[in-house]
């Protein structure tokens, strides 16, 4: 799970680079804005295992998912809806879809709470050279 984490803040941090890239040249960067703005981005994948998934939209499924209405929850529900409309079309399993799920398709976000995109932005930003240092 740890090399999953990794990724993802690797990739967060190249997202950042990018989004950083459009925002006005010769003006002041928020790291709480560009933080923001970067969490929202697509992001290539889920950032978490097959069993671990299964597992969680089990629960999810039985009503048994007790989290804050946050993001964590919203990378649960909108794994679910996925994988659901993907049973509905193919008449497969949850199992068989979430597979397919995870192997093909980008998250809409990074679900990451602000606090950790801030975290992991404060570390890597360069604010002479306004560059994302990507470890």
């Amino acid at each position: 799970m740890y090399s999953l984490v990794t990724l993802r803040n690797r990739h967060f941090l190249e997202a950042a680079g990018r989004v950083l890239s459009t925002l006005p040249a010769g003006r002041p960067v928020s790291l709480e804005h560009l933080a923001s703005l970067t969490a929202l981005e697509p992001a290539p994948c889920y950032y978490c295992t097959f069993e671990y998934a299964l597992r969680m939209l089990r629960v999810l499924r039985h009503g048994r998912l007790k989290l804050r209405n946050d993001r964590r929850l919203a990378l649960w529900e909108e794994l679910n809806s996925r994988a659901s409309r993907l049973m509905e079309r193919r008449g497969c399993r949850l199992g068989d879809a979430l597979a397919d799920v995870l192997a093909s398709g980008r998250a809409s976000q990074f679900f990451i709470s602000p606090a950790r995109a801030m975290d992991l932005l404060r570390n890597s930003f360069d604010q002479k050279s306004r560059r994302i240092v990507i470890p």
